[in-house]
């Protein structure tokens, strides 16, 4: 078996002698991203706190069958994204090249280096565009299942960094550092960055306030978000520029996630609210397109049914929006969202674990 190929001892992946090998993982996305903007390279220096919850990127590896000795050949892999229906064959993993379909899969088997011989398989829980970090949690479950069928011992924090070198250093995308480290390490996560180098905190939050919380939260997709490319270049650019207002907001994106991080360790269910609605405010202020009057209109619904806080998750301009109902006003909340036209109200179970991979025994 090639050294990349190495399984862990304790796993024990062929335990009938030819089985084929079979790694699984899975990562959770996140919502409520305070801060969101600020963990990016132009701003520098950020503060962000998120909640991961239970709606998963998830990988399945596994080995080709095709030269009878239970493996493929060693240099095709086979990348499939499920959800979307699209697969590539790369018939040499030495020689991959990006362009076209499945980029992200693409950057992960020659970021780590893997021999050819397998099938990776992708799909998220989480609608297209919903901005809660969905392409993210794929990165850090394909990272892990990769790894783990590799032999590979990972933990978060290298996973983390590597789901996101896949996207900036690989691909040359404009990507923060959030999301992938919430989906490594789950639970109500607060992250202080100097990009691209974070230090986070597992927050220790009371379980019955993080309860309450959870059973306050309303999570509301609005349709695949509409922020283009131009939007983000504006953005960075009058922040780049030292434009005071988008310095201004900036500076409140930071003090909103130190201001949530407060509150959720004080218990204190009015300053998370405070903290998220400075939070879409300042989102707002950074370009027009954040937000349109579709999303104003849901927001005027939700303030009628019992939403006492609100936020598009991610950049904005569509997507998914995080709701705080009112306590005992959740349902009628949920209800009144989900006629809307075109919205879907989603599970929203805060998830404490991060990315996990696992061997399927046969």
């Amino acid at each position: 078996m090639d050294a990349r190929r190495r399984p862990f001892p304790e796993d024990n992946p062929h335990p009938r002698g030819g089985s084929r090998m079979i790694v699984r993982s899975r990562s959770p996305v996140r919502i409520c991203d305070i801060g969101g903007w600020t963990d990016t390279r132009f701003a520098k220096r950020g503060a962000v706190l998120n909640l991961a919850v239970s709606l998963f990127g998830h990988c399945l590896v596994e080995d080709r069958p095709g030269n009878g000795n239970g493996h493929g050949d060693d240099r095709v892999a086979v990348l499939r994204a499920l959800d979307l229906g699209v697969d590539v064959s790369i018939e040499d993993v030495a020689k991959i090249e990006y362009g076209g379909a499945l980029d992200l899969l693409k950057a992960a088997v020659k970021r780590l280096d893997m021999s050819g011989g397998f099938r990776a398989s992708v799909w998220s829980d989480a609608p297209p565009g919903s901005g809660v970090g969905s392409s993210a949690a794929v990165g850090v479950s394909l990272v892990g299942a990769l790894g783990h069928f590799a032999g590979r011992k990972m933990p978060p924090h290298d996973i983390a960094k590597t789901a996101q070198a896949l996207e900036t250093q690989e691909l040359g995308l404009e990507c923060g550092v959030q999301d992938q480290y919430a989906s490594a390490f789950g639970g109500v996560c607060f992250m202080e960055i100097e990009y691209p180098r974070v230090e986070l905190s597992r927050l220790p939050v009371a379980p019955s306030f993080l309860w309450e919380l959870e059973e306050r939260l309303v999570l509301v997709y609005v349709g695949e978000s509409r922020l283009s490319d131009a939007v983000h270049r504006l953005v960075i650019q009058r922040y780049e520029a030292a434009v005071p207002e988008a310095v201004a907001a900036m500076d409140t994106l930071r003090g909103a996630a130190h201001a949530m991080k407060d509150a959720m360790l004080g218990e204190d269910m009015a300053g998370v609210v405070e903290a998220i609605n400075a939070n879409w405010a300042a989102q707002k202020s950074l370009h027009p397109d954040i937000t349109n009057p579709s999303i104003e209109g849901l927001f005027e619904t939700a303030r009628a049914h019992g939403a006492a806080a609100g936020k598009a998750n991610g950049a904005g301009g569509g997507g998914t929006v995080t709701f705080v109902a009112e306590p005992g006003r959740e349902m009628k909340l949920r209800k009144a969202l989900g006629e809307v036209p075109g919205c879907v109200v989603l599970p929203c179970l805060i998830c404490q674990e991060g990315v996990r991979s696992w061997v399927v025994r046969e």
